[in-house]
């Protein structure tokens, strides 16, 4: 079968090529006087799909009776195939090439007004080519005209989710069984071209069909509606599949979380800084000096600046990572915001420790002078 590709292919070249050449049997009529008798065939090129049933357009000009005439419908290939025999009033079909049995006929009931086209039914691929219809009873001299056919095949695109990208979820689009080999393309709900995740993945099978491929990886929209479309110029015909991603497909954004974890880091920090400032502006300095203070609120802010910071870049640099690298960031993430708990915690540990120290100092600085002046009480005494 792997050689009948490019002949079919071929095939399919010339009679999409020859579109100009298909009416080289109509003539005008008056050419050949009001008497004359032609054989007209289709201005077009028939064009069909793999499956359908089609007509072969040829008839009579002007309208005469055709019911006593021989009727010849061949096939132009490598050689002289014989398609379908109208003779002696009746279908004659001896010598009929075994592919085209049972899928000819004629309309015996339209002979009489001069229409002598051919129906063929279940029409495939190999059918595609240049049919030559031909009435030797005729004594003018325009007894033949050619029909093209042109046969195309398609088949209805699938679409399947295929995991999730960053904060995206990526759809795959497939679709076999296509001649001659057609463009796929990704649209949005309001019909927008999507950029894919690359060229299209093409091949072609043993029976010279083709399949094409494409993913692309969408984000959360109002809709979440989007479409594959498969598109055959030359036989202008589309397949077109749609599908509705839900939700909860998408991958839940950490946005909200970060956020409001900054937030907090931020609100505390910035309480821990004040607290330092309004409780060192009514304290002594000999105690706790204010240099200490731009050092503590300084360390404070620069921490609050760096828990930012990481936050920001994690998440950035899951939304552009694949979903291999995504899980690790994730966990660096969790361990990030414990670390930064534990620091936290460790800050206000010292906030607390150093309050509580400064609350007692007076009483250890009253105790220690108490002993003092004990001492040397008791030492003037001996």
């Amino acid at each position: 079968m792997e050689r009948t590709c490019p002949l079919l292919l071929l095939l399919s070249t010339l009679v999409y090529c020859s579109l100009g050449q298909s009416g080289a049997g109509i003539y005008d009529e008056d050419s050949f006087g009001s008497s004359g008798v032609q054989v007209v065939g289709p201005a077009d090129q028939v064009v069909a799909l793999a499956g359908d049933d089609i007509i072969l357009p040829c008839s009579l000009k002007p309208s005469v009776n055709a019911e006593d005439m021989v009727v010849e419908w061949t096939r132009s290939n490598l050689r002289k195939e014989n398609v379908h025999l109208y003779s002696d009033g009746r279908d004659s079909n001896v010598e009929q090439v075994p592919s085209y049995s049972g899928r000819t006929s004629m309309f015996n009931e339209e002979l009489k007004n001069g229409n002598v086209s051919l129906k063929l039914t279940r029409v495939t691929l190999s059918d595609a080519g240049s049919y030559m219809c031909f009435i030797p009873t005729l004594t003018s001299q325009v007894k033949e005209t050619t029909v093209q056919l042109f046969v195309g095949a398609v088949s209805q695109p699938v679409i399947s989710i295929d995991g999730t990208k960053g904060w995206g979820v990526v759809l795959k689009c497939e679709s076999g069984g296509w001649f001659p080999e057609p463009e796929m393309e990704w649209l949005d709900s309001s019909g927008t071209i999507l950029p894919a995740d690359g060229p299209p993945e093409r091949h072609r099978d043993s029976e010279c069909l083709y399949s094409v491929r494409r993913h692309v990886t969408v984000d959360q929209t109002d809709t979440n509606r989007f479409t594959c479309r498969v598109h055959q110029k030359e036989i202008n015909h589309l397949k077109e599949t749609e599908i509705h991603v839900p939700n909860d497909v998408f991958p839940k954004s950490h946005v909200g979380l970060i956020v409001g974890l900054i937030a907090a880091d931020v609100a505390f920090l910035a309480a821990s800084a004040i607290s330092f400032y309004m409780w060192i502006k009514y304290t002594e300095d000999d105690v706790f000096p204010k240099s200490q203070v731009g050092l503590i609120v300084g360390l404070l802010i620069a921490a609050a600046v760096g828990v930012i910071a990481a936050l920001v870049g994690v998440y950035m640099l899951s939304k552009h990572n694949e979903d291999d690298v995504f899980p690790k960031l994730q966990l660096g993430l969790i361990v990030g915001l414990l670390l930064a708990a534990v620091g936290l915690l460790a800050a206000s540990a010292g906030v607390f420790g150093v309050y509580m120290w400064r609350k007692h100092t007076e009483g250890i600085y009253y105790f220690t002078i108490l002993l003092y002046y004990t001492a040397q009480k008791n030492k003037g005494n001996t």
